[in-house]
């Protein structure tokens, strides 16, 4: 079913929606496709557009990534493996059988002197925002479409241009290089989002940190109160005095620590919640109650066992407390391999029958990626 952004905002502000929205948020893992083929999944199932999922389409406006960066350098690509250079200038390596994202082999950032090098990617230029994107927006917006932005992750982007262990040694012995870095980008973002501003509230403001592993985030919470919240809230209270009402972060891993930090933050929707690193969106309703909201938190992982721990996994993370609102049910992360095409139906009609959605067969085809 498609959603329009006001059925989404109320959704996830728990304005009585008609039922919580249940959606693949990121499809399969590299690999699955050729299982289910084998399996006898349609094509239409192998693109997610046959499970008849909920989605809402979305467009982002305004450009708050770096800009003027050199283009990507090809050094090694072939059927198995990609090597380059990326718009960092970093050396990345990617194994496409298991794959879908380069990962980095070196970094660009250890010193203030190495940030300067690149400092003018990430401030502020008029090729980030346009008269006429704002308008195009503002067109789409009045047809239901959820018009969102996305600031850089405050430990994201620092992991990226550091590396972890650099990036987290840097918060104690680097101070000033963190603040200048995450004071640039957040005076990139005010201005460009003050110029969308004046036109239109967008609907939501969005953070990508992946910044956490299966125990325990990289950082812990009197860090992110110092560095991050300071950042997030310049973004936040700007839009949020527009009229906007949705701060989504993602990060996979136990975000558990810092969520009452993130929350001081402005931050209202936590994404993809991972039950493998501890996230038990169950227990998070439990004790925040309607202060915050959740996209995914499905296990993954018992799509690969019995129909029995498929529907135990569901009686519980769909039960009443979590019928209020304020959730997209659906998978913590991509589709595994070796999920069987039987279980997956199973687990699909089954949600949408909990949820009074009936079969998918008899639903109209649609999916549209909800990772945003």
């Amino acid at each position: 079913m498609k959603w329009t952004n006001r059925q989404y905002i109320d959704l996830m502000t728990y304005n009585h929606p008609e039922r919580p929205m249940f959606s693949e948020l990121f499809g399969p893992i590299v690999g699955l496709a050729d299982e289910w083929r084998a399996q006898g999944a349609t094509e239409d199932m192998i693109k997610m557009k046959g499970f008849a999922f909920d989605y809402v389409p979305y467009y982002t406006l305004g450009n708050l990534d770096s800009v003027h960066r050199p283009k990507d350098v090809v050094i090694e690509d072939d059927a198995r493996h990609y090597v380059g250079i990326d718009h960092y200038g970093r050396r990345v390596r990617m194994d496409k059988r298991t794959s879908t994202i380069p990962l980095p082999e070196t970094f660009p950032v250890e010193d203030m002197d190495d940030w300067l090098k690149i400092k003018h990617m990430f401030e502020y230029d008029a090729c980030r925002i346009s008269e006429d994107e704002i308008a195009h927006a503002k067109a789409l917006q009045d047809q239901g479409v959820v018009i969102r932005s996305e600031i850089l992750g405050g430990f994201d982007i620092l992991r990226e241009l550091m590396g972890e262990e650099n990036c987290c040694i840097a918060f104690y012995e680097d101070p000033e290089l963190i603040e200048d870095i995450l004071g640039t980008i957040s005076e990139t973002n005010v201005r460009v989002l003050s110029e969308i501003s004046k036109k239109l509230a967008i609907d939501q403001l969005s953070v990508h940190e992946d910044m956490a592993g299966k125990t325990a985030p990289m950082i812990g919470p009197n860090l992110v109160r110092e560095f991050i919240v300071p950042y997030y809230l310049k973004s936040w209270e700007l839009v949020k005095d527009a009229g906007t009402k949705l701060f989504c972060q993602d990060s996979d891993g136990n975000m558990n620590p810092v969520i009452d930090a993130f929350i001081e933050g402005g931050v209202n929707i936590f994404y993809p919640c991972e039950p493998y690193g501890g996230m038990d969106i169950v227990a998070l309703r439990k004790k925040y109650g309607h202060a915050i909201a959740f996209r995914g938190g499905l296990d993954k992982h018992v799509l690969r066992r019995t129909k029995e721990e498929i529907k135990a996994e569901l009686d519980y993370k769909m039960q009443d407390i979590m019928m209020e609102g304020g959730i997209v049910f659906g998978l913590d992360h991509r589709i595994p391999n070796g999920t069987p095409l039987e279980n997956y139906i199973y687990y699909v009609n089954y949600a949408r029958e909990k949820l009074g959605m009936g079969d998918f067969r008899t639903a109209e085809p649609s999916w549209g990626r909800m990772a945003f």
